[in-house]
Formats: structure tokens, sequence, C-alpha cells
């Protein structure tokens, strides 16, 4: 079965400043697996869906997202979670938490997602470094990004469907918001 996660991109211009803030990462700390994807903001962690079940999520999305008012997203400086993930922080993130939970109810009334798929907190955040930094090399990149400085803002006017071909995440459909 096919499997998908939903997601928030940011502008181009920033995914590129956070394209090479992971290369960076890549380079002086080998943690490469954040530079599969490009910059998001998770809204649905990834999910399994039949093919036949493709169309009918196509239009359960259309349907959310044109309800969808765009919003801005500030984004500043860094975070951690524990001693293995980096991230880029966002501010005042109200607008995302309640898009989450919205698409979440959606979601749960139109398919049934596996527990696993699906969660009902979030903290939205844009993630630079994961599960491959490791223990031994988390010390030295956390410190040279906790004191960094970081901003930038966009608007968030659409949803993205992301899908897996087996070895690749693409971007697979936009859902533009009202």
């Amino acid at each position: 079965m096919p499997l998908y996660f939903l997601a928030i991109i940011p502008s181009q211009e920033i995914c590129e400043q956070i394209k090479l803030l992971k290369l960076e990462i890549a380079q002086k700390y080998e943690a490469k697996h954040a530079l599969k994807l490009p910059a998001h903001i998770t809204l649905q962690i990834p999910f399994k869906l039949s093919q036949n079940q493709e169309e009918r999520i196509i239009e359960v999305l259309n349907n959310f997202a044109k309800k969808q008012e765009s919003f801005q997203v500030e984004l500043k400086d860094f975070g951690r979670f524990t001693h293995k993930v980096i991230f880029v922080n966002i501010l005042r993130h109200n607008e995302i938490t309640e898009l989450h939970a919205e698409l979440q109810a959606i979601l749960n009334k139109n398919f049934n997602l596996k527990k696993h798929e699906s969660f009902s907190k979030i903290h939205p955040h844009i993630t630079l470094a994961s599960r491959d930094l490791s223990y031994k090399e988390f010390p030295g990149a956390w410190e040279d990004f906790k004191k960094r400085e970081f901003k930038a803002a966009f608007y968030a006017n659409e949803l993205v469907l992301f899908k897996h071909d087996g070895k690749l995440w693409h971007r697979h459909l936009e859902f533009k918001f009202n």
C-alpha cells in the first residue's frame, strides 16, 4: 500500500536557507537523513492508504483546504528534542496546532488510520537533523546551533501531500487554501 504524509512547505527562499543548514550538519556531523526531504512542517505523519483510496483522500483534502485561510508562519532560532533532533523553532504556532487538530479529525472521520499513524499532540518545527545524528556528534552540533540566530517568515497557503515510491518521498499534490 502506498505511503503518504502531509506537510506545510515554506517559501522557496526559506527552503534554500534550510537546505544549506542541513548540508552544513551533514558535512560537519555526518547526519544526512534530513536532506531526503525539503524543509517542511509535518501535519500528518506517514500513513498507508490503498491505491483505490487515493481519489477519496484527494477529494477530502481539496474540501478541507478550501475552508482554510492562509496564515503567517514565523521561524526563529533553533531547538532540540532530547539528544537526537535539532530543528528550526516556530513562533506562535496556534494556527498550525488548530490546522493539525482539524486535519486529524477529518482524516479520522474519513479513513481508518492505524493508531501509530495519527498523533493528537504536535510541536511544530522544521527538522535539520534527526535519526542519524549520533549521540557522539549531538553535543557539538547543538553547541554550534543553540546560540545561533535564524529569523524568517512565510505565508502558509497550501497543504502538500507527499507520496513514497518505495525509495524516496515525492511531492505528490498541493491543496491551496482559500
